[in-house]
C-alpha cells in the first residue's frame, strides 16, 4: 500500500517535472499539450470546462499571450499539485498529463499514480528514541510531532545514508536548541534594512526573521523557499515555523547548498560555515555529530 509520505514525495517530483516540461514549450502558437494543461488546471481549481471556442489559458489569463499563460499556469499547477491533500482522481489526472507531455505510455490500471515514472523513495527508519539520544534535552512530545516531517524531508532531499542523516540532525539540533525553537527568539529588528537579504520594505526584519529548523532568513530566501515548496511565504511568513515547513525548509536549504556532498566527505566545518556564515557554536555542533554517528552508524 502506498504510504502518505511516498505520495507526498511523488507529488513534489511530479510538480517539479511538469514545471520543466511546460516551460520547455515556447512561442505563442498553440500546442496540443496546451489544451491538456488548461484542462488539468481547471480540474484542480474546480473551474468549469473550457468552452470549445476558447483558446487555452484565455479564460484564466485573458490578457496574456499563450507563452505568458503557460508560465503562469506552470507555476500555479506546481502549487496545486504539491498541496493536494486527498489521494484519488486528481493524482490520476496529474499522472495522465505528465505521461502525455513525456511521451510515456498510459499508466497500467493496477498501478497507483506516479508509479513507474518516479522511483520509490527510501523512508528513513529514524525513531523518536534515536533523536532523543542525539539531543537528550529535547522534548519527547515535540520530537514525536516533528518525526514524520523529518522522515519525509530526509527521503525527499536524499538525506538517506546514516552519515548524511548524522550531519543533518546534528546541525538541526544545534540550530533549533535541541528541536525546541522553530523560529528565532529575537524579534528580528536587527535584520531591518538588510538589502543583502532582500529586506527592502518597512517591517521586513521582523516579518522575515529566522524560521524553520535551519533558520531561513530574509525576504529573498523566503520567496525562493516558498516557490520551491509550493507555499506563498511572502504573504504568510509565519507558516515557515509550522512543523511540516520547518522541516521541509531545512531540507530545501540542505539540497540548495549541496550539503549532502559535504556530508559524504564528513566536512562538518564547511557545512557549519554554509549554514551559519561562520563557526558559531562549532564545538556544540561537533558534539551533536559525534553522538549522532554513534547512534546512526553503529
Amino acid at each position: 500500500m502506498l504510504s502518505p509520505q511516498q505520495l507526498t514525495i511523488w507529488r513534489k517530483q511530479a510538480a517539479d517535472r511538469l514545471l520543466i516540461l511546460i516551460n520547455r514549450t515556447t512561442g505563442d502558437e498553440i500546442q496540443p499539450g496546451d489544451y491538456k494543461i488548461d484542462d488539468l488546471l481547471r480540474s484542480l481549481t474546480n473551474l468549469p470546462a473550457r468552452p470549445s471556442d476558447r483558446e487555452p489559458f484565455k479564460g484564466m489569463f485573458p490578457n496574456s499571450p499563450i507563452s505568458a499563460g503557460r508560465v503562469q499556469v506552470a507555476n500555479r499547477l506546481k502549487q496545486l499539485i504539491i498541496n493536494l491533500r486527498e489521494s484519488g482522481a486528481q493524482d490520476g489526472l496529474v499522472d495522465d498529463l505528465l505521461r502525455s507531455l513525456s511521451n510515456l505510455p498510459p499508466r497500467p490500471s493496477d498501478r497507483p499514480p506516479y508509479a513507474g515514472i518516479f522511483a520509490e523513495a527510501k523512508i528513513p527508519k529514524i525513531t523518536v528514541q534515536q533523536i532523543l539520544e542525539i539531543a537528550p534535552y529535547a522534548d519527547a512530545t515535540r520530537v514525536a510531532e516533528l518525526l514524520p516531517h523529518l522522515q519525509l524531508t530526509m527521503a525527499g532531499y536524499q538525506i538517506t545514508t546514516p552519515l548524511r542523516q548524522s550531519h543533518f540532525l546534528a546541525q538541526l539540533a544545534h540550530e533549533s536548541g535541541s528541536f525546541s525553537y522553530l523560529e528565532e527568539i529575537d524579534p528580528g529588528d536587527y535584520l531591518e534594512g538588510r538589502t543583502d537579504l532582500g529586506n527592502t520594505e518597512l517591517g521586513d526584519g521582523r516579518r522575515f526573521k529566522g524560521r524553520g529548523l535551519i533558520q531561513i532568513t530574509g525576504r529573498t530566501n523566503y520567496g525562493t523557499c516558498g516557490q520551491d515548496l509550493g507555499i506563498d511565504l511572502l504573504k504568510n511568513p509565519a507558516r515557515l515555523s509550522d512543523n511540516d515547513l520547518a522541516c521541509l525548509s531545512a531540507g530545501w536549504f540542505w539540497q540548495k547548498n549541496q550539503l549532502n556532498e559535504l556530508a559524504d566527505r564528513n566536512d562538518v566545518e564547511l557545512i557549519t560555515r554554509t549554514i551559519n556564515g561562520g563557526l558559531n557554536g562549532y564545538a556544540d555542533r561537533q558534539e551533536f555529530l559525534a553522538v549522532a554517528k554513534e547512534v546512526l552508524l553503529a
